[in-house]
């Protein structure tokens, strides 16, 4: 049958332009899923969003940072983060009327309002990896806006959505100097201009404000910019100095005031020891291999106690652990959810080391999807680290990869089918995930944390 000719004035759209714009599909049903979970899950049942409110309302009333003081008892456990997304929601706060329930649920959909930034980053991180493959950026971003643990977390009052944020832009602008130094060696473009590394000292220095996790960030950046540094005749080396000098010092200009505060107050930049005198009080691994051996008489070794406790709940939590309900106890999915999301997540895997062994890609690509492993890998070296001394096998503190991560993850999917079917696969998985969102709220999530 021949295919009908669009009307005048309106050209047929390519595949990149029908999957950009099938984007929005994306985020009205983003907005809908988080703002469902923003109304109906009761304000306190996100992580830490009481200790993050009381951040904000601490501002409010004392009109000055907070500090972190264990001795004090009006000092919470999150009054050494850095300001910038309490800064950010303060307005918020103020117009609104009521208690702190009503004040947080308002201040909710300023972090539900931050996921849409994060789903267009990924998208645009995904596309730049995977150029040729528009609709697998799409479902990357899917994943994001509809992984349910993701929906909960952007539904909370919590500074880890823009701390998201930041990440994604910053490795997005990293790819990008990646494929403009490609362009160069090629003759076919200028050198990557010193406003990218502008802009990337800007981007850290903002995560900095943030979320001290981005410190991560600055070894990524450096890596990136001494990549692109390579130019037709070898390494520019004094491209490359005067960019890692822009990119810290722009970076260190932002958040330098921050870094010296907390050197003052707590004897170290990054607050670490304040951040870890706040979790004195959590359990430590030696407390969970105790309450193990107590319920069954059998002694766990520190490798047994990763294997056996912390990376069962980092699956968990990646797809969706909520609460608590009370004390401890939280609301999990049934056993075969994860179960069956852990064989798809080890399918993809395998799909990906398919992907990276037969698919042609550029070197910029190469470089771009190493230093996204390299991020994704600072990241769990910090959480391996963390959680041999206090037991938060969180998947949360990992989801800053989260856009790198779902590109990798839809593009391993593909690798699993033949082409033509299996372009469709990382829709379909990302279409199940909305699924699991909308039905699960109302029939395991709900019933349990809005127990009396």
């Amino acid at each position: 049958m021949k295919q009908q000719a669009p009307p005048p004035g309106r050209p047929a759209l390519s595949r990149p332009d029908r999957a950009r714009r099938s984007m929005r599909v994306v985020v009205v049903c983003y907005l809908f899923l988080a703002a469902l979970y923003t109304i109906e899950i009761p304000f306190g049942k996100g992580p830490d969003e009481t200790a993050h409110l009381r951040y904000v309302a601490h501002l409010a009333q004392q009109h000055r940072l907070p500090v972190f003081d264990r001795t004090n008892p009006a000092a919470d456990y999150e009054f050494h983060q850095p300001p910038l997304y309490y800064l950010a929601v303060l307005p918020t706060y103020l117009l609104t009327r009521g208690e702190d329930a009503a004040k947080g649920q308002t201040v909710r959909f300023v972090t539900l309002l931050l996921g849409i930034a994060l789903l267009y980053l990924t998208y645009a991180l995904a596309r730049a990896l995977l150029p040729d493959r528009p609709w697998t950026a799409l479902a990357a971003a899917a994943c994001v806006a509809f992984l349910p643990m993701h929906l909960h977390l952007v539904a909370s009052v919590s500074n880890d959505a823009l701390t998201e944020v930041f990440f994604a832009a910053a490795l997005l602008v990293i790819v990008y100097r990646l494929r403009a130094a490609s362009e160069y060696r090629a003759g076919g473009a200028a050198p990557p201009a010193v406003i990218g590394a502008v802009w990337l000292g800007v981007i850290v220095g903002l995560g900095m404000l943030t979320k001290s996790l981005a410190m991560v960030l600055f070894p990524v950046a450096w890596v990136g910019i001494i990549l692109s540094a390579r130019g037709p005749n070898g390494y520019d080396w004094r491209r490359a100095a005067r960019d890692l000098a822009v990119t810290t010092g722009v970076a260190l200009a932002l958040c330098g005031w921050w870094l010296a505060r907390n050197q003052m107050l707590y004897g170290d930049p990054l607050a670490q020891k304040a951040f870890l005198s706040a979790f004195q009080d959590r359990p430590s691994p030696q407390d969970v291999m105790a309450n193990y051996h107590r319920a069954t008489g059998r002694v766990l070794s520190p490798a047994e106690y990763l294997l056996f406790m912390v990376i069962p709940w980092v699956f968990a939590s990646t797809l969706g652990v909520f609460g608590p309900v009370q004390g401890n106890a939280f609301v999990f999915y049934p056993f075969w959810l994860y179960l069956t999301t852990g064989v798809i997540a080890l399918a993809a895997l395998v799909g990906f080391v398919r992907f990276w062994r037969r698919a042609p890609r550029t070197d910029w690509q190469g470089q771009g999807w190493l230093l996204s492993g390299l991020l994704a890998a600072l990241l769990l070296a910090g959480f391996m680290r963390f959680n041999l001394s206090f037991f938060q096998a969180q998947a949360r503190y990992l989801f800053p990869a989260l856009p790198a991560a779902a590109a990798a993850f839809c593009v391993g999917l593909e690798h699993l089918l033949p082409a033509r079917r299996g372009s469709w696969l990382p829709l379909a998985i990302a279409f199940l995930l909305g699924v699991l969102a909308l039905a699960g709220l109302s029939v395991w999530i709900l019933p349990k944390l809005t127990l009396p």
